[in-house]
């Protein structure tokens, strides 16, 4: 196949986003092997199916109809082989856990509102009423919880809270099911969501044990279901409060790459780094093929490793995702397939390290808790 005259080596970032903009054809014949079919459940055009493309470098792509021209997977000499445009590799197809496959056949509140991404188990949630009721009852959030814990499935939680009315955007509502969570599990936990109206909520967020915490900036566009999006001065000036209160590399932002703008964007990845937060650019699908191209990605890449380097920003937390570039795996879009590994090893894969980031975590959290205490009695308050 040939390939596109600015890249004479085969680069995994440039698959992966070639597999989501134009999704994968797998034969009808193929459907019944073991190690496709268990990575489907319906095998239905439109499903999403997650191939490893190397080791901890992983993307989600569309399943389009067998006959349709693009990326095609083949059975060849008892391993799956991907023919695109972009190069040729091998895969492997990674499969749908047990549990998520149950939840999904009974479609309900739960299994609507639940996937995964990588190490990463995301819960979808939104206000109901006035009060402090979620879309989900705790006792179900924490079943399923289990279930994936269970199964190996995940090593950390993601709560993505969807807009709220609320001037704490919902955060109330969240801190009885993140402290319910730290109590029946050893885990990590983060909020996606909305920034609140008052800054010194985000400090009642760290103490109520969120360890990660992602305020996008383009809201929730391709990752969940809002439409909402907040003024970006207001988001800036709540990200770049919440570094000053969790833990270093440990407050993210998404990012959708817009026409036209490759320099202006590098000058926001820079104001974001430069205070400690780590930016994670958004791969879509469908939309802006042209400005989302592999070499302004590379670019991209490249700008971001200078900078996260430069602030000596630590990357731990970060794991490998299906949608996103990140400054984790940067190396699969700026080295060829055979060079490309990830800048470091990400915390959830190790059960020492683990253990001792937690420990740390929880150190911090109480020193941090004690401060603001001890401000606000100062302060008369």
């Amino acid at each position: 196949m040939n390939q596109p005259e600015y890249m004479d080596r085969k680069y995994f970032g440039q698959i992966k986003l070639g597999l989501i903009q134009r999704g994968l054809a797998i034969p009808t014949l193929m459907h019944g092997l073991s190690e496709v079919s268990r990575g489907l459940c319906s095998a239905e055009p439109g499903e999403e199916i997650t191939l490893a493309l190397a080791e901890d470098f992983i993307v989600k792509t569309t399943l389009n109809p067998s006959e349709k021209d693009g990326p095609k997977l083949i059975s060849q000499q008892d391993r799956l082989r991907l023919y695109m445009e972009e190069g040729e590799t091998d895969v492997d197809i990674i499969p749908v856990p047990d549990f998520l496959k149950q939840q999904l056949k009974k479609r309900t509140p739960v299994s609507e509102n639940i996937c995964l991404d990588g190490y990463c188990f995301n819960i979808f949630l939104r206000a109901i009423g006035k009060g402090r009721e979620l879309s989900m009852p705790i006792e179900a959030i924490l079943s399923v919880i289990q279930a994936a814990f269970e199964e190996g499935a995940a090593d950390l939680i993601q709560l993505n809270m969807d807009y709220s009315n609320d001037d704490d955007r919902g955060f109330q509502r969240l801190a009885p099911l993140v402290e319910a969570i730290k109590k029946r599990f050893n885990t990590f936990v983060a909020l996606k969501g909305f920034p609140p109206l008052n800054k010194n909520t985000i400090d009642c967020v760290y103490a109520s044990g969120f360890d990660i915490v992602n305020f996008p900036l383009e809201g929730f566009f391709g990752t969940a279901k809002s439409k909402k999006i907040m003024a970006a001065e207001k988001t800036y000036e709540a990200l770049e409060y919440a570094s000053s209160v969790f833990s270093p590399g440990t407050v993210l932002t998404d990012l959708i790459m817009s026409a036209g703008a490759q320099d202006k964007f590098k000058e926001g990845i820079d104001r974001l780094i430069n205070s400690g937060i780590i930016p994670l650019i958004l791969l879509q699908r469908d939309s802006m093929k042209e400005t989302s191209s592999y070499p302004n990605l590379v670019e991209l890449a490249e700008h971001m490793d200078q900078a996260i380097q430069r602030n000596n920003l630590p990357l731990k937390w970060l794991y490998p995702a299906c949608r996103f570039l990140s400054p984790l795996d940067t190396r699969f879009f700026t080295e060829d397939s055979l060079k490309a590994r990830l800048a470091v090893k990400p915390v959830y894969r190790s059960g020492l390290g683990r253990r001792t980031s937690a420990g740390f975590a929880a150190i911090r959290r109480k020193l941090r808790i004690r401060n603001v205490s001890d401000s606000f009695e100062s302060a008369g308050l």
